[in-house]
């Protein structure tokens, strides 16, 4: 990797981190920002100060294997059904929010009682697809 290709990769991953805090000073209910690239490797993450985290490390991969991987099959599908605006998974502990820019994913939890409204939905569309 050549001195350019490690300061765009250092550029890029500084933004994915000003994302995680722009989207997670959206609201007060979201949790936890993360950020996963096609394989569900962690390019980045936020969790909100005072937070436990719900998983453990190993968890955390299994979780975004899984959701990479459905994002890699469903990506298959967007000629015959138009493409993918987000997926709201809702757990007995938590609410995941997922939103994808083309091989990133946006991974967001919310308490078990918070659905993201319309509105939020769309202010963190906005600041992925800035990106």
């Amino acid at each position: 990797m050549g001195k350019r290709s490690i300061q765009e990769w250092e550029k890029s991953v500084e933004t994915l981190k000003n994302n995680c805090k722009r989207i997670i000073s959206l609201s007060k209910s979201i949790r936890y920002v993360g950020v996963i690239n096609e394989y569900g490797r962690t390019l980045s993450g936020t969790l909100k100060s005072g937070i436990k985290p719900m998983f453990s490390r190993q968890q955390v991969r299994d979780e975004f294997f899984a959701i990479s991987s459905f994002m890699k099959l469903r990506s298959k599908s967007i000629t015959t059904i138009g493409e993918l605006n987000y997926i709201l998974l809702n757990h007995q502990k938590v609410n995941s929010l997922v939103l994808s820019n083309k091989t990133i994913t946006y991974y967001i939890t919310f308490p078990k009682d918070i659905i993201p409204s319309e509105v939020l939905i769309k202010k963190i569309s906005k600041i992925i697809m800035q990106a």
